[in-house]
Formats: structure tokens, C-alpha cells, sequence
């Protein structure tokens, strides 16, 4: 029986949709079995790690706000170069000490290492944009909240589709919530 189950849920194909792009349950699991084989190559013990429902739901998150702040880069022109990319990942190396501190430093933060170019594009468009809400005169608050605000407006002008196994997609915050995917079916002990 959890063999099929198993089964039956690894041959779901469809994991999230973001306006014409469609990410597969593979690829998104893809991530997760990453994550899960650099969580033994490091000492963990003293770590805060998601595992499970939450860890899928995490990295479907991801998959999702990485192509939001691609689509908002280009409506607003922001261009992120390799080289752009390249010094980040320098920064970051060096303030961890060196390439030996990126394992568990990935590992803490629930990041597949192919991923890490990824996250700090994310992270360059994110602080080019609150720079650039900062200089029209807004504080730092205003400006992560027009942020927010531009996150939230351009996953809905995209459609945002979320398979149930991940959660439910919540547009008021453009992030995925955890979800009961039984309906109702199985409720806790009393």
C-alpha cells in the first residue's frame, strides 16, 4: 500500500505554473533530494532544518519567487550579469570564511548548491529594488513594503497555480501556505 502511494504521487507531473511556465513535480523534488544528500555531508546537530511537506513547499516557494523577480526585473530593467552574480558569490564565500563554510551554510539556510546562483539574483534584484524605493524618498520599511507589494501584484498578474501536494497558494502574501491535503479525511487523535 505505501508503495503505491508513493508511486502514485511521484507520477504526478504538474508542481507549480507561473503565467506560461510550468515547473514539474521532478524538478522541484529535484532540489529537495539535493538539499536532503548535502544534509549528510555536514554536521547538522546544531542546525534548524525543514524537512518533509514543509522542505517541498519551501523549494516550490522558490521556484515561484525566483521567476517573480525575473519578471519584475525586466518590467523595471534591471539587468543581473554572471558578473553581477559571480561578486556576490565572492562576498559571500569570503564572509564565510572560504569555499569549505558554503556546504553548511547552504545546508542551514535549505539551499541545493545549484541553487545558489539562483538566490542571489534573487537577492541582487531585491536590494537594487529597494534601493531604488529607497532614493524616491521612501524609508527602508515603506520600501521592502512596496516591495512586497510589487512581489504580490506581479505573481497575481502572472497566475500562480501551486499542485495540492505543496499547499495552497495564498496571492494576499504570494506565498504558499501548508494545506490540509486530505480535505477533512484525517483529523488528529482527541
Amino acid at each position: 500500500m505505501v508503495a503505491f502511494l508513493v508511486t502514485s504521487c511521484s507520477s504526478m507531473t504538474s508542481g507549480v505554473s507561473i503565467g506560461d511556465t510550468d515547473i514539474k513535480s521532478s524538478e522541484i523534488q529535484k532540489s529537495v533530494d539535493e538539499i536532503l544528500t548535502a544534509r549528510k555531508t555536514v554536521d547538522t546537530s546544531r542546525m534548524q532544518l525543514i524537512e518533509g511537506p514543509e522542505l517541498l513547499r519551501n523549494q516550490a516557494q522558490f521556484v515561484i519567487i525566483k521567476r517573480v523577480f525575473d519578471e519584475i526585473a525586466l518590467d523595471k530593467n534591471l539587468a543581473v550579469t554572471s558578473a553581477d552574480v559571480a561578486s556576490r558569490r565572492a562576498d559571500a564565500i569570503s564572509r564565510l570564511g572560504g569555499e569549505s563554510g558554503l556546504p553548511a551554510a547552504l545546508t542551514s539556510a535549505n539551499l541545493a548548491a545549484s541553487n545558489l546562483d539562483s538566490y542571489l539574483r534573487v537577492l541582487i534584484i531585491s536590494d537594487r529594488l529597494i534601493s531604488g524605493l529607497a532614493s524616491s524618498g521612501l524609508s527602508e520599511e515603506e520600501a521592502t513594503t512596496q516591495l512586497t507589494k510589487l512581489v504580490t501584484d506581479k505573481a497575481t498578474k502572472l497566475g500562480v497555480k501551486v499542485n495540492a501536494r505543496y499547499g495552497k497558494w495564498n496571492p494576499n502574501t504570494a506565498t504558499i501556505e501548508a494545506a490540509d491535503t486530505t480535505g477533512g479525511a484525517v483529523t488528529p487523535a482527541p
